[in-house]
């Protein structure tokens, strides 16, 4: 048996884990963008003053999402992540790959999307009642328009991808044994 089986074995990880502060970010984030994606589609058909103060929520948690995410991409920047196991192959290194980046693009683009969105449409985000966050497009009825397509197609595009990644977790953890999620394990 090898070193890294047995480790996997002993710890339930598969090596080398993520730093606390990476770990930490990614279930912020995690948690962050899972309770804005059920607030965005729970949310219809409410009543509108229940609707009005989720997405006040939304939006928020979205300034929020964006913020986190630049740290996150910062301290990335900084500490390399654990390498993978030897026995994951190529052509999932890769995927594993692709899919890092996409979230990451998703994690920028969808909450300044919205942002865009909310300016264009001349509504300034109120964050948690604590301050407003600048416009940072003019008012422009067009641009709001398509900022709101935008946006829809970015949160569905991060709803699948989202669900890809869990459903790749979970098969690394339960089917092939690798131990991956225990890198990520906060506790």
């Amino acid at each position: 048996m090898t070193a890294m089986a047995t480790l996997a074995e002993t710890t339930g990880t598969a090596g080398p884990r993520y730093t606390k502060v990476a770990i930490w970010l990614h279930w912020l984030i995690s948690l962050a963008v899972i309770a804005n994606i059920g607030l965005a589609m729970l949310t219809e058909g409410l009543p509108r003053e229940t609707q009005r103060t989720a997405m006040d929520v939304h939006k928020a948690l979205g300034i929020t999402v964006l913020a986190l995410t630049v740290i996150r991409i910062a301290w990335r920047l900084g500490h390399r992540p654990p390498p993978l196991p030897a026995t994951i192959r190529t052509w999932q290194r890769f995927l594993g790959k692709v899919t890092h980046f996409l979230f990451y693009a998703l994690l920028i683009l969808l909450p300044l999307s919205g942002w865009v969105w909310m300016s264009a449409a001349g509504r300034p985000i109120d964050f948690f009642g604590l301050f407003a966050i600048p416009v940072i497009v003019a008012p422009n009825e067009g641009l709001a328009d398509v900022m709101h397509d935008r946006h829809e197609v970015l949160g569905l595009t991060m709803l699948a991808l989202a669900a890809i990644h869990i459903l790749a977790a979970v098969k690394h953890q339960f089917v092939d044994r690798t131990g991956l999620i225990g890198r990520m394990n906060p506790f």
